[in-house]
């Protein structure tokens, strides 16, 4: 069955892997110095020992893995906590959910430019504040947005984020059979005991997969970073796009090797987090 169906899709299949392997093959070469746009050279690592002698690469990485590791746990633990929320209404209040699709249909920059146009010093809290003079003026608000923690960036992942693990863990839940969580509760079992034995080993793969897709996304994005991030440190993708677009052309190995390292750590990245959670699981079965 499953020969059947990558056969049918391989016509699909083929043109998109052709692409993506032509592209990750130039975006190689080109870290190493080959077929650039101002001729081909000797190929050579200077690039990445560049990269990984310079300071400001390793605050670059550093704020990238914060703002993508409290935005994807931020977000399922959320998402988590909103579908179980949902999942113990009423049939009829369940509908209260699609308000959470909200922030799926809204695009990331959207959701940038409103984060900015709601906590940003002249935005509209700030000026509300200020209106109703629990402020003497604007410059009195917090300056929540571009400090160099990366906060505004994580605001704007999670109000994504939120919604989409929602999602994803809402779908495990609502076809979840309410009958183990009865019959544990029958057997003795308290809340903690019911939510950790039974309905936790559900729920765990959904939340794995979650924290993949947006831990990976965050960590690569470049549309909220460009709004709401910062020149210095800025994210590992705004410190690309300033090298490939504003920089010389014999600047742009620089770039296309960031692009290859990020590209590395995303699939080395995927392969240890699901030994860890593979381990976490074995780990809890034991307690």
């Amino acid at each position: 069955m499953q020969r059947r169906t990558l056969r049918g899709l391989a016509p699909l299949l083929l043109p998109y892997c052709a692409l993506f392997c032509a592209g990750m093959a130039l975006t190689l070469a080109q870290s190493l110095g080959l077929f650039l746009p101002l001729g081909t050279g000797e190929a050579t690592l200077d690039h990445y020992r560049t990269l990984l002698q310079d300071p400001a690469m390793a605050q670059s990485l550093g704020l990238s893995l914060f703002v993508a590791l409290v935005s994807a746990a931020g977000s399922v633990l959320g998402g988590t906590v909103l579908a179980l929320a949902l999942w113990r209404m009423p049939p009829g209040l369940r509908r209260v959910g699609v308000v959470s699709k909200v922030g799926l249909i809204l695009p990331h920059v959207a959701v940038a430019f409103l984060v900015l146009l709601f906590l940003g010093r002249t935005g509209l809290v700030s000026s509300a504040l200020f209106q109703t003079g629990l402020i003497a003026s604007p410059e009195e608000f917090p300056n929540i947005l571009h400090t160099g923690s990366g906060l505004g960036m994580i605001m704007a992942f999670l109000i994504k984020g939120v919604p989409f693990a929602l999602l994803l863990i809402g779908a495990v839940l609502f076809g979840f059979d309410v009958r183990l969580v009865q019959t544990a509760r029958m057997l003795g079992a308290g809340p903690w005991r019911t939510f950790w034995s039974v309905t936790l080993p559900r729920l765990l793969p959904a939340m794995h997969s979650a924290f993949i897709i947006l831990f990976l996304y965050a960590f690569g994005s470049f549309d909220i970073p460009f709004v709401l991030g910062e020149s210095h440190p800025g994210m590992l993708s705004i410190r690309v796009y300033d090298i490939f677009f504003q920089r010389d052309l014999d600047q742009r190995p620089l770039a296309m090797a960031i692009l290859t390292l990020m590209f590395l750590f995303a699939g080395l990245f995927a392969m240890l987090y699901n030994r860890f959670a593979a381990y976490l699981d074995g780990w809890r079965r034991k307690l």
